[in-house]
């Protein structure tokens, strides 16, 4: 046996001796989940090699996630800057049997890209995969190691090491043998979605306004007009920024029948009032005819995908977004007889110079031109407080 799983061993077994001590002394029930985090949970995750305290030298690293709602998860584990699971951590003594933390977790890792999700209060370790396409989330579940399995199933609690991720044990094992289905990969999920419902709006704008001369640039200018505001609010319900405003009014037009077009105005409104937005600002969008069906298909679409997962717009990387929109917008919106049809055209895409500008590329540019001017004086009063 290395001498790194005998390290890893015998720090584990004096954080099982403390907690062992913790509950003798009855203490246990005064320990929240900051301090489990920090006394038991990733002292825990430093034995099985990772970075937790970030250190710089290093090519991986435990990260925080950026709190954008509540429904964040609260660690990254990553190795060169790619994730490999994230952990969603909780009190001593807390139920992880809890519904809502295991949706949750599963759900935010679903939307990052990720397969593996980890719940635990130290006492128990949970570890589920979001990618596997299950009827009850409990299916998703691939290991339950209690705190005094730890030495006697450590072979178990390893596929959590830096070194399991790294050689990909996880995923070896899980396919040999978990022989499970998978959901659809976010981005895959998103770009199909977007694409069919651009193509469903289209069709039901030229079967309704066949009296408008609209041209097919306006025609795609409408479509994506719409769809833009629609995800941007989704955005909005996501991040807790906004109630979920779409949801209750196509329930409303459900059980009174009231015209959902015109419901869905008023919400366009709404953020044409309150944020600088030029997307809800008045176009011809606001001045075509749309079935309420057709629009009811699309919101319902933008909250839960066909196999029944739920979108969250606040987890879903800016990246991800934009590589979508890339392709999606390499298609060309060609009317005709039927209505209007999409078309794939890498020469358009070239043409119109739609690619996506990835996050890292824009930072670069930002820290190499603003931050420049910042540190020049431009704006002297706000150069301490500059970070990039």
């Amino acid at each position: 046996m290395s001498d790194k799983i005998e390290i890893a061993k015998q720090r584990i077994q004096e954080l099982i001796e403390k907690y062992n001590q913790v509950e003798k002394e009855g203490r246990v029930y005064r320990y929240n989940e900051e301090t489990t985090k920090k006394d038991f949970i990733l002292p825990l995750f430093e034995a099985l090699g990772w970075n937790v305290y970030n250190d710089l030298r290093r090519n991986d690293s435990v990260s925080a996630e950026e709190k954008v709602s509540r429904k964040r998860v609260d660690y990254s584990f990553k190795i060169n800057g790619i994730s490999k699971f994230f952990l969603e951590a909780k009190s001593l003594k807390e139920d992880l049997n809890n519904p809502k933390y295991i949706e949750q977790a599963i759900n935010y890792a679903y939307h990052k890209g990720c397969a593996w999700v980890v719940l635990t209060n130290f006492e128990t370790v949970v570890i589920y995969n979001a990618e596997w396409k299950t009827i009850n989330l409990q299916q998703n579940r691939f290991r339950t190691i209690s705190y005094k399995e730890f030495l006697d199933r450590f072979d178990e609690l390893w596929l959590l090491s830096k070194e399991s991720f790294e050689n990909n044990a996880i995923d070896k094992i899980a396919e040999k043998l978990e022989k499970k289905p998978k959901k659809t990969p976010i981005d895959e999920q998103l770009l199909a979605d977007f694409t069919r419902f651009r193509e469903l709006l289209s069709k039901n704008i030229v079967k309704l306004n066949r009296r408008t001369d609209i041209t097919e640039q306006e025609l795609d200018e409408a479509v994506q007009r719409i769809l833009d505001r629609l995800i941007f609010i989704r955005n909005c319900e996501d991040r807790e920024l906004e109630e979920k405003k779409l949801l209750a009014k196509l329930r409303e037009w459900e059980t009174s029948k009231k015209h959902l077009f015109g419901s869905i105005k008023e919400i366009f409104k709404y953020y044409d009032e309150n944020y600088d937005s030029k997307i809800f600002s008045q176009s011809l969008c606001d001045q075509l005819e749309i079935e309420d069906e057709t629009l009811s298909i699309i919101i319902r679409g933008l909250y839960e995908t066909k196999d029944g997962s739920s979108y969250d717009f606040s987890a879903i990387e800016a990246d991800v977004l934009g590589n979508i929109y890339e392709q999606y917008l390499s298609h060309i919106l060609r009317k005709n007889e039927k209505g209007a049809k999409l078309k794939e055209s890498q020469a358009h895409r070239k043409e119109q110079g739609i690619y996506y500008t990835p996050t890292y590329v824009v930072d670069f540019i930002v820290r190499n031109t603003v931050l420049e001017l910042l540190k020049n004086d431009i704006l002297p009063g706000l150069k301490p407080w500059v970070s990039f």
